[in-house]
């Protein structure tokens, strides 16, 4: 009767602890399934922006082409820019700054035009010391220029990769 008993607690407590491991070890040589995660609610996506392809403009010998090129790619990003609403003070925190400045992001364009995924903050030059900002607004202002930036085409080249460093200003109004 002893034995019995220690067996079947011993029975018990090995299955328990087999139920358990599942969640999130497996033992070597034992493969891991995968868990499912829920979808995301279909519509909440933001819209994908959608650029023109805009010449190499770096490259342009001539002053007024390279100018013009310039121009369209300033207006392009000034025009999807916005000041995130996330980087605003929430409504039970009124005192809280509004980060200003402006933030470098380092640009990786392939031959064929598209931008290698993602673009990578190099330095942010904001009016006062980042930690006088909520970290969840600086958050809001790096995502903000990752996707306009992110979503650049260029004209293809011949050159293999070109890099560059934009400047995105933000300002509130």
């Amino acid at each position: 009767m002893k034995n019995h008993f220690w067996a079947l607690l011993g029975t018990l407590l090995l299955t328990g602890a087999l139920a358990h491991a599942q969640d999130g070890y497996a033992a070597p040589g034992f493969p891991m399934l995968p868990h499912r995660r829920p979808q995301p609610p279909a519509g909440v996506a933001p819209p994908r922006l959608a650029s023109p392809i805009l010449p190499r403009f770096w490259h342009e010998a001539d002053p007024t082409r390279q100018a013009s090129g310039r121009d369209q790619f300033f207006k392009f990003v000034s025009e999807q820019a916005q000041y995130p609403a996330a980087a605003r003070p929430a409504p039970d925190r009124p005192g809280d700054l509004l980060p200003t400045g402006r933030i470098l992001v380092s640009v990786r364009v392939r031959a064929n035009g598209s931008v290698r995924q993602p673009p990578r903050i190099t330095r942010r030059e904001l009016a006062r010391p980042e930690a006088d900002y909520p970290p969840a607004a600086l958050r809001a202002l790096d995502a903000e220029a990752l996707r306009v930036l992110g979503a650049l085409r260029f004209v293809r080249s011949a050159a293999p990769q070109d890099s560059l460093v934009v400047p995105m200003r933000f300002i509130t109004e």
